[in-house]
């Protein structure tokens, strides 16, 4: 399944190869943000299927926060993902009602697994 996808990393290289693997697989990538601001705001505007969601963003909100915000308008997928294996960030992460939490690095395959990718 084709999903519309939106990218929140704050890193340029993973973002850009994220998007890059993900629109070789068919994915519409419906944008690539850095902030959780920028996140929320492109959510409400692309309503994408699918949200890759960094924990640690650039700027005051972090990507729980993010996600929390989107919840309140949109139903979207989100996938956590982070670098960071503390058991206080997953629980708080876990409240939004992700469908994954992934540990960076983060493989193409697990993403598309968890997706739905042909």
């Amino acid at each position: 399944m084709k999903r519309k996808i939106l990218i929140a990393e704050d890193e340029f290289l993973p973002a850009a190869h994220l998007r890059a693997v993900l629109s070789r697989a068919g994915h519409e990538i419906v944008g690539t943000v850095a902030t959780a601001r920028e996140c929320i705001d492109l959510a409400r505007e692309k309503a994408p299927d699918a949200i890759l969601l960094d924990i640690r963003l650039a700027g005051d909100l972090d990507g729980i926060e993010a996600a929390r915000r989107i919840r309140e308008f949109s139903q979207a997928d989100i996938v956590f993902m982070s670098g960071y294996q503390e058991l206080s960030f997953r629980e708080r992460a876990m409240e939004t009602g992700p469908i994954a939490f992934l540990i960076k690095p983060v493989l193409l395959k697990d993403i598309e697994a968890i997706l739905g990718g042909d």
